[in-house]
């Protein structure tokens, strides 16, 4: 599958937050006509975060990417290393966790929230592209 890298990404930070800690507390179906608004305008890659919402953000991102057919999104998403002892500090799983949430096989891209342990993490980056949980 071949997928041009868009100029516009589309960020779902906010999405799952009932609290208002993200300045809103719009939760799944209420974000459907911004994702299919933007679909429709060709802005077809879509970020998101294990941190975001403890997960509902994945959680409702994967499923919007799911009902528009996983081909034609391309999918980022993150780990946070503060939050990586939850996962035994291994980053397959992290992954893992994030694919099962999203109910996905892999990402167009995967990457570490923030530098911190970066030297740490971006070792075991190399198995995720190996055995195609990052694409």
């Amino acid at each position: 599958m071949n997928k041009n890298l868009p100029k516009i990404a589309m960020g779902a930070w906010a999405w799952g937050d009932t609290e208002g800690y993200f300045g809103n507390t719009m939760t799944g179906e209420e974000f459907r006509p911004i994702f299919d608004a933007a679909m429709k305008a060709g802005m077809n890659l879509w970020d998101t975060a294990t941190a975001y919402s403890n997960g509902e953000s994945e959680k409702i991102l994967g499923g919007f990417v799911n009902d528009a057919g996983r081909e034609n999104v391309i999918v980022s998403t993150k780990f946070t290393p503060q939050m990586a002892g939850i996962y035994d500090n291994n980053v397959e799983k992290m992954c893992e966790a994030s694919l099962a949430r999203m109910d996905m096989d892999y990402f167009d891209i995967y990457w570490i929230h923030n530098p911190v342990g970066a030297p740490e993490y971006t070792k075991q980056l190399i198995s995720l592209l190996q055995n195609g949980k990052v694409a």
